[in-house]
């Protein structure tokens, strides 16, 4: 009996077969929101003179992966993503020349992001429904900004005119991010959470008229699925 259990269990030991692995769970997601820049004012010179002016908020829209290697209640990974962003409104700048003449300017201004971002991730888990998570890495950027070329003082210098012309400069930009999100498990393995990015990235448009910064917080909501 003996000799026989001991050549079944040789047998089965070279039989093609592994243990069962589990494999690493994912989490798709998609986030919308906006970016509320940390320095949102701005300044043109015209014919010598410094015009001041302020920019909105941006849109964006990021989408990625979040990959969780290990851990139980505390678990581990990496996520990657891309995201784009833009924005197309026209900027008012005003100053008060010639000892207190004002002038008042507009400029249409096109702003169109596409980034990419890859970092650490960490999570804990709240009960069976819901999770609090940390991460950040380095981003790169691609943005275009086309902006309107004041070329002349507006006459009469106190009426607010509309100028017309075509500027457009192309940059790379590279920096790095940190998220915090809370996100719920519905039902179907769907999510939704709240997340805030801060992000510190420099983009340089030597060509532009007016520097734009894209340094800021970034206030989402998130969608997800639980792969």
């Amino acid at each position: 009996m003996r000799q026989r259990i001991s050549g079944a269990i040789i047998v089965l030991s070279l039989l093609p077969w592994q243990p069962v692995v589990a494999e690493p769970l994912q989490f798709a997601f998609l986030q919308m929101g906006q970016l509320m820049l940390k320095d949102e004012q701005t300044s043109i010179q015209v014919d010598g003179e410094t015009l001041d002016g302020k920019y909105d908020d941006l849109p964006l829209f990021t989408g990625g992966v979040q990959r969780v290697l290990g851990g139980d209640r505390f678990r581990y990974g990496y996520e990657g993503g891309a995201l784009i962003s833009w924005q197309n409104d026209r900027v008012s700048y005003s100053g008060v020349v010639d000892g207190g003449t004002t002038i008042n300017i507009k400029v249409d201004n096109e702003l169109l992001v596409f980034g990419t971002l890859l970092g650490a991730y960490g999570d804990v888990r709240l009960g069976q429904h819901a999770r609090v998570y940390l991460s950040g890495g380095p981003m790169l950027l691609v943005a275009s900004l086309k902006q309107d070329k004041p070329d002349t003082l507006p006459q009469p210098l106190s009426s607010t005119v509309v100028i017309n012309g075509d500027e457009r400069d192309t940059s790379f930009g590279y920096g790095a991010y940190g998220s915090a999100g809370l996100i719920f498990t519905l039902t179907n393995n769907a999510e939704f959470g709240v997340v805030v990015r801060e992000q510190a990235v420099e983009i340089d448009f030597n060509d532009a008229i007016a520097d734009f910064p894209y340094e800021g917080t970034q206030y989402m909501l998130s969608l997800g699925y639980r792969m």
